[in-house]
């Protein structure tokens, strides 16, 4: 039975404590009575206590030393409760305390002892023979898992978590699991030396949080545990060990009676002092009203259709021919791989009605399906799909070298034209195929003449990193048009003999158009005779054409209708221009449509629709074929869109790429909601100010300010973050934090009329950053001359020029209103649309309006602005063996971060002097460039001017600039030691083309500028 020892007495004699005597010449015995049994209790010792947390670091050294602890509760309630009306205090003081952070729970105890015993070495040993502190935790009381944790007077440890209470089991529970306590001991006495007279000694020690991963780890603020703090005390002259502890344990109902865990003590884990912060507490924001969109709302809005059939992240739907049963691909998640079902497209079907058919063939994935124009005789059906299956051939020409891991494929399958139609795998049969892996294309369809279009993207994940684009001599980048009625030259197909570059030795004959990046989704409309394209951009561009023979559509050295590398080498016609396109700002993974023609959108007839993955956002092209008659956007949703087709009524059918429950199909209706009259038109009707004449925010309207701030010409900038009531903030380690809808991020620029005097500040604008919908908009207000309110500027923005006074006389400054559209150039979806609000940016002391400084990351932790998954962000740091447990306790909601401001990276503050110079150089490039200087930034450049970017790794140190060198001889985008031949410094200190920033500037940054100078001088070799 283990620990039987509690109903056992020790055995051995009276042994006093080792005193001098008389003259000091030689020790003596003193008796053991110096420790005498206290007198029963005379009234209940305390059974709840705290566990305070702690900001300040604790060092693990047995001592109580630090800051820290002089915060923490003495816990001194150690008794014997279950001696009845004999109940009474321990023989031996005993003072434990506790702490806990963001990722540790720290104890200490300070013990009396007179005798320091403790000779087992063991891990998990049997430490309760020997002097030793114990800490029992039961997380949750409505739950029966529970930890143990000791360490003996020789800092030798055990731990354990116990399932629930079984004493054949904790035997073998005691022995299990991973556990990283951190302990050390502070001996006031000779250990293990049983004559000799000692004083005590400590412990100290921390648990990380996640190894209380099983039950569901760290407790919120204010949570209650229950606790039972112990100790076994050894004494040579009394007749047996002493047990005391914490818990009102009153009656041994067990005979390991201190895992009788519910008559624990109960611990609450308090949060820090408000008073250490500068906002005692946040004040909920109920008056705002940037809710909404100020412009009119579009024609139509989404509708979900089949309700009851909600299949997961489907790709692609297509009608067969001639019926209302279609087939779907679908994902089980996003880039997964993906299957093939049939189910009834029509008003009524339920998630019964589908029918798997297949699995993509190597788990690869399957973008498009085509039904060939006879289908009704011959049953052909035709997938565009990428993979590495099996049986996949490899490259046989030079040309198509260097293989890849996967190949795209047009595969052909037989299919029963009759229900119930089932496809029979066997009869696969590769139409065509080519290297590939990224942007594949895939898409395919056919037109009135029985032609199968094929597209094809230049085959890599990057911008076009294996320089396929415009090259004529692949079948990588582009349209091809292939006859798979009359196969040829040893092929699955035949090529047209009308095919632009049929005999032309420079193409491959399939070529119908080519330049293409990564085309998603072509259609042929059969009564215009149309053949449209949506392609995915890059970098800042998404677009769409209309196809015509022989087009180039420009791809890499375009992108779009704009320069992309525009030294590359041009295919040997000339780019064409999209039909369409849409800026990032508004568009950002295109998905082309359909022709429409059916009877339920009048207004839509003949027009081409198309959407986009990211944004949800919907438009229309009218196009007579000469030119465009018109072009608007007709819906914004929430969509996830991978797909448009139709129905047996010609009705539109969209694809929501989403998860169980979500995901499905959905149409356009029109869109009967008024336009939304609360918006803001002025500052003052906003509800985000108490008084705007006096730039005076709702308490609710948190400050906070940036480690290294955007040139703004000189502008002076107050910063301002308003959540919604009840929202909360996602903080991620790499650039923009996420945030809820409705979300209001305030900025103000104030511009001095006499240079250098802040007297004679004057408030010119205000800047709203908005996240509504679950996109960020962008809103400009002007303020009046007289400094009382700011009003709602237009779509299109404008320019202001003020005159300011300096010592050389008068100046005009002209500052840009930036239009909506331009508010998205910077705020793009490569920096996750915010810039100010991240760890580089925000972790940094703010002086608040009560006149304390804080922390910025710390202060919103503080006021529940965060929203923490703490499982999902420590999960990667959890032994395999210390997983979340089925029936025990769950991982609480807490607005406490995983880690502490102190570990978090963070810019610097590029003109302070007294930091590295090459830090501040980093955080001037990092605030003014890397918006757009990042991997998919916009900025076609390939350099990485993030402040976490290693110098090697910023692809800037002797490279040949892409674009133009300013007659710069022998020009490098950075030179170490030769900042005259520098692209990346002299661009910094234009104004006008070629001028770095591109936007949001008319002055120089001179000081900005001349750090640059000073860093890559001081580079010299």
């Amino acid at each position: 039975m283990r620990r039987s020892y509690l109903l056992a007495p020790l055995a051995g004699a009276l042994v006093a404590a080792v005193v001098l005597a008389p003259g000091g010449a030689h020790p003596r015995l003193a008796a053991a009575a110096e420790y005498p049994v206290p007198e029963p209790l005379k009234q209940k010792p305390p059974s709840a206590f705290e566990c305070r947390f702690t900001d300040t670091p604790v060092t693990i050294d047995g001592i109580d030393n630090e800051a820290a602890w002089t915060r923490a509760e003495a816990i001194d309630a150690f008794h014997l409760p279950w001696l009845g009306d004999k109940a009474r205090t321990a023989r031996t003081r005993t003072v434990a305390k506790l702490l806990w952070d963001r990722e540790y729970l720290y104890f200490f105890a300070d013990m009396e002892d007179g005798d320091l015993f403790a000779d087992v070495k063991d891990h998990d040993g049997d430490l309760w023979k020997n002097d030793v502190f114990e800490l029992f935790l039961r997380p949750d009381a409505d739950r029966t898992g529970y930890y143990e944790f000791q360490v003996s007077a020789a800092g030798t440890k055990f731990d354990a978590f116990y399932p629930k209470y079984h004493l054949d089991t904790i035997g073998p529970d005691s022995k299990k699991g991973t556990f990283h306590i951190d302990a050390k001991v502070k001996l006031r006495g000779t250990l293990n030396a049983r004559d000799d007279a000692d004083e005590g000694w400590s412990v100290e020690g921390r648990i990380p949080w996640t190894d209380f991963s099983r039950t569901g780890g760290r407790p919120a603020v204010g949570e209650a545990w229950k606790l039972n703090a112990c100790r076994f005390d050894y004494h040579k002259g009394w007749k047996e060990e002493e047990y005391s502890c914490v818990a009102p344990i009153a009656k041994r109902k067990i005979p390991p009676f201190f895992h009788q865990t519910e008559d624990y003590a109960t611990v609450t884990f308090a949060g820090a002092d408000p008073k250490s912060y500068g906002i005692d507490r946040r004040e909920p924001l109920t008056t705002s009203t940037v809710v909404g969109f100020p412009d009119p709302p579009p024609p139509f809005k989404a509708e979900r259709v089949m309700a009851d059939y909600r299949p997961e992240f489907p790709i692609q739907v297509a009608r067969i021919p001639g019926t209302t049963e279609a087939l779907l691909i679908t994902q089980p998640r996003s880039y997964g791989p993906t299957a093939v079902s049939l189910f009834p497209l029509k008003p009524g079907a339920k998630d019964a009605d589908a029918v798997k058919l297949f699995d993509t063939p190597g788990e690869g994935t399957a973008y498009d399906v085509a039904f060939h124009p006879k289908f009704a005789e011959n049953g052909y059906v035709y997938f565009g799909w990428n993979g590495k299956p099996e049986d996949a051939k490899e490259a046989k020409e030079e040309k198509d070298k260097p293989k890849k891991s996967k190949r795209c494929f047009v595969t052909r399958y037989t299919m029963t034209t009759k229900p119930p139609f089932t496809i029979d795998t066997k009869t696969a049969k590769t139409i065509i195929d080519w290297e590939s892996d990224g942007h594949n294309g895939c898409a395919i369809c056919f037109d009135t003449d029985g032609f199968l279009y094929v597209t094809s993207g230049d085959g890599t994940s990057d911008s076009d990193t294996n320089v396929t684009g415009q090259r004529t001599d692949l079948l990588l980048a582009k349209i091809l048009r292939i006859d798979v009625d009359h196969p040829a030259d040893g092929k699955a197909y035949g090529v047209p003999k009308d095919n632009p570059y049929v005999g032309d030795k420079r193409f491959v004959p399939e070529t119908w158009a080519y330049g293409t990046r990564n085309p998603w989704r072509i259609t042929f409309d059969a009564k215009t005779k149309q053949l449209w394209l949506g392609q995915n951009g890059q970098d800042l561009w998404e677009y769409a054409h209309l196809v015509q023979k022989g087009d180039n559509y420009g791809w890499s050295v375009t992108e779009g209708s704009h320069p992309f590398y525009p030294e590359r080498k041009l295919g040997p016609t000339p780019v064409v221009n999209p039909t369409v396109e849409h800026h990032h700002s508004e568009a950002r993974s295109l998905t082309g449509g359909v022709v429409y023609h059916g009877s339920k959108l009048p207004d839509l007839q003949g027009a081409y629709i198309y959407g986009d993955y990211s944004t949800g956002h919907i438009w229309a092209v009218k196009h007579d074929g000469k030119a465009i008659q018109w072009h608007k956007k007709v819906a914004i949703t929430t969509l996830k869109i991978t797909a448009f087709a139709l129905d047996a009524d010609g009705e539109l059918v969209i694809c929501h790429h989403s998860g169980k429950g979500d995901g499905g199909f959905f149409t356009l209706a029109p869109n009967t909601d008024k336009a939304d009259t609360n918006f803001p038109k002025k500052l003052s009707e906003s509800g985000l100010f108490d008084s705007v004449k006096g730039h005076q925010v709702k308490p609710g309207v948190v400050p906070y300010s940036v480690n290294a701030s955007f040139w703004s010409d000189g502008m002076h900038k107050e910063r301002f973050v308003a959540l919604p009531p009840g929202g909360g903030i996602g903080l991620t380690g790499n650039r923009g934090w996420n945030f809820p809808d409705k979300t209001v991020l305030v900025k103000s620029f104030a511009l001095d009329t006499t240079e250098g005097d802040a007297g004679t500040r004057t408030w010119i604008e205000t800047r709203f950053m908005t996240k509504q919908a679950g996109e960020w908009y962008g809103y400009s207000y002007l303020w009046n001359d007289e400094g009382t309110d700011a009003t709602l500027i237009d779509a299109k923005g404008l320019d202001r020029e003020f005159t300011v006074k300096t010592p050389a006389g008068e100046r005009k400054q002209v500052w840009h209103y930036p239009s909506r559209a331009e508010c998205m150039v910077c705020h793009s979806r490569a920096q996750n649309y915010v810039l100010g609000l991240c760890e580089l940016q925000m972790n940094k002391t703010h002086t608040y309006p009560s006149g304390r400084t804080d922390n910025q990351i710390r202060e919103f932790e503080h006021l529940g602005m965060f929203k923490t998954d703490w499982y999902a962000d420590v999960k990667g740091r959890v032994p395999a063996d210390a997983q979340p447990l089925p029936d025990q306790r769950a991982p609480k909601p807490t607005t406490l971060l995983t880690r502490a401001p102190t570990g978090m990276k963070a810019l610097v503050d590029p003109f302070d002097k007294s930091q590295a110079l090459e830090a501040r150089a980093k955080s001037w490039l990092h605030a003014n460039c890397s918006s757009c200087h990042v991997e998919a930034g916009g900025g076609n450049a390939l350099m990485e001017l993030e402040f976490n970017t290693a110098l090697d790794k910023m692809r800037v140190t002797d490279v040949k600039p892409v674009h133009t060198t300013f007659d710069i001889k022998d020009a490098k985008l950075l030179v170490p030691g030769a900042p005259e031949r520098s692209v990346l410094v002299h661009r910094a200190g234009l104004r006008g083309p070629g001028q770095m920033p591109p936007m949001s500037s008319n002055r120089v940054d001179e000081a900005g500028a001349a750090l640059l100078r000073e860093w890559v001088t001081s580079m010299a070799k």
